[in-house]
């Protein structure tokens, strides 16, 4: 059980880089025809036909698909309800994620007839801060109050991040200016918190004499 439990917390620092990791990388080698900060989506990169689109996607899938056994790894390290329902909450982000790879941009021209590409990103940014929040809430009831202002602190950066972003609009012709730095800006903020909850997570196994939750 042991084993099993200090692998899934790596999977969420490993998850992490995954995800992050790619998305980087597809920004470096994409052309600016796929993409550029100031005129595209991050999603762009992962439309159906592009260079990147297997590095993308791929990145996506299995950056979340690592990241489902960290959300168990949490649960049962979970010591209260609120730190519970962060969790679920995270782990439907992290789904989300997922769905983001798997339901491209276009897939309608692969399979299915209705887009699910906006439903599986709205996912991933709309639940990822509450996920923070109330994750947060649980540790501080805790008495962790350096992983509860890392949990809330980061949770916090994503409605910052979306209202500079309008803010930035200002007048602009283009109404999706700039709309990567924005979503990049939350993908770190979630990836940097769930970073915060692994090593955590894991400094806490290490202190205990009897290793992991059980």
């Amino acid at each position: 059980m042991t084993d099993r439990t200090s692998l899934a917390t790596y999977c969420g620092i490993a998850g992490t880089i995954v995800s992050l990791g790619t998305i980087t990388v597809a920004t470096i080698v994409t052309s600016p025809e796929t993409f550029t900060w100031q005129g595209h989506a991050l999603s762009d990169m992962g439309r159906y036909g592009t260079p990147t689109f297997p590095l993308f996607n791929g990145g996506l899938i299995v950056g979340g698909l690592l990241g489902l056994p960290f959300a168990w790894r949490c649960w049962i390290a979970g010591r209260n309800a609120p730190e519970r329902v962060g969790v679920v909450l995270l782990a439907t982000a992290v789904v989300g994620q997922i769905g983001v790879g798997i339901f491209f941009l276009e897939h309608t021209a692969v399979y299915l007839e209705t887009s699910l590409h906006g439903i599986a990103a709205l996912t991933v940014f709309g639940i990822a801060p509450f996920a923070g929040w109330i994750y947060g809430s649980g540790a501080a009831m805790a008495g962790d109050g350096r992983l509860a202002i890392a949990s809330v602190g980061l949770g916090t950066v994503h409605p910052l991040v979306w209202f500079g972003w309008l803010l930035s609009l200002g007048g602009a012709a283009e109404t999706g200016a700039w709309f990567a730095v924005a979503e990049f800006g939350a993908a770190v903020a979630f990836g940097g918190w769930i970073l915060v909850l692994a090593i955590t997570v894991r400094d806490r196994d290490d202190s205990e004499p009897d290793g992991p939750n059980r």
